[in-house]
């Protein structure tokens, strides 16, 4: 069981972990996209276009032109969406924040906290 001071604490560390500047424009940038009808249409799109081309080129072909057009379109559709653009920065930036922050709390605790977040490996 916790401590209350280790409870408090984490409760402290999660609302600090929030307010963050990288995590406060993740969450609006993932709450924008949920929001918006077309980003994941156009989302999906690209990944079923980018699925097309890539079994095409794992069978040992050579893709279509209509495939490498889709996929081009669909590329298009993508860097035209705020919504998915504004969603992809923050993801970028949250992802090259969130290692700085837990070695700093490693550091605060004298542990590694990846390690001891970290879910047990199974076989």
């Amino acid at each position: 069981m916790l401590t209350t001071d280790i409870h408090d604490a984490a409760l402290a560390f999660g609302r600090a972990l929030r307010q963050a500047p990288a995590v406060a424009a993740y969450r609006a940038a993932v709450d924008a996209f949920e929001a918006d009808r077309s980003a994941p249409q156009v989302m999906a799109a690209l990944q079923a276009s980018q699925a097309s081309y890539l079994r095409t080129e794992q069978a040992g072909l050579t893709p279509s032109q209509e495939q490498v057009d889709q996929l081009r379109r669909s590329q298009a559709a993508v860097r035209s969406n705020e919504v998915i653009m504004n969603h992809l920065r923050a993801t970028n930036t949250i992802k090259k924040y969130l290692p700085v922050a837990a070695s700093e709390v490693s550091a605060t605790l004298g542990a590694d906290y990846a390690s001891l977040i970290a879910a047990p490996a199974s076989c």
